[in-house]
């Protein structure tokens, strides 16, 4: 047993490694699922563009990050991680037309209709007023695995 993690053939030893690859796997999922949920949209504004550049640049960058995680790797994927929080906020505002609490009241508002109702507004109508803030989740988790106190290789 060589004390990697994740094998010999990745050569990941340091669980905080581990746990931002995974975290930016997920960025690799939002990314696909972005490019299907903006689709139409991206010909239309410069602002839905923003979730996929960031999305390519993490990735990109976070590959080569993890190869250099002991060095400045580790500190770059966390201020990359910490992006995603600012780009989640501004995706939020966004998906709002910068109205948040009307945003808010219209979500909250969904559980005094009807089952099988619309309540007067069409699916598809406007964009998800929450789903930028996947990008808080995502950018919260890998900046705490990143900006976490370092422990040493043997401990827990």
């Amino acid at each position: 047993m060589s004390g990697e993690i994740a094998g010999p053939r990745f050569g990941i030893k340091d669980r905080d490694q581990l746990l931002a690859t995974a975290v930016l796997g997920g960025a690799a999922f939002l990314l696909l699922e972005l490019r299907f949920e903006h689709r139409e949209v991206l010909g239309e504004s410069w602002q839905s563009w923003i979730p996929l550049v960031y999305c390519g640049l993490t990735l990109a960058t976070g590959a080569t990050s993890l190869f250099r995680w002991r060095t400045w790797g580790r500190a770059t994927l966390g201020a990359l991680f910490a992006l995603a929080i600012v780009v989640g906020i501004a995706g939020f505002w966004f998906h709002t037309g910068g109205h948040l609490l009307v945003g808010m009241r219209d979500l909250l508002g969904a559980w005094r209709i009807p089952l099988g109702q619309d309540g007067g507004i069409k699916i598809g109508s406007r964009p998800p007023a929450l789903a930028p803030l996947a990008f808080c989740g995502l950018g919260a988790l890998g900046a705490l695995i990143c900006f976490a106190p370092r422990t040493s290789a043997g401990t827990p």
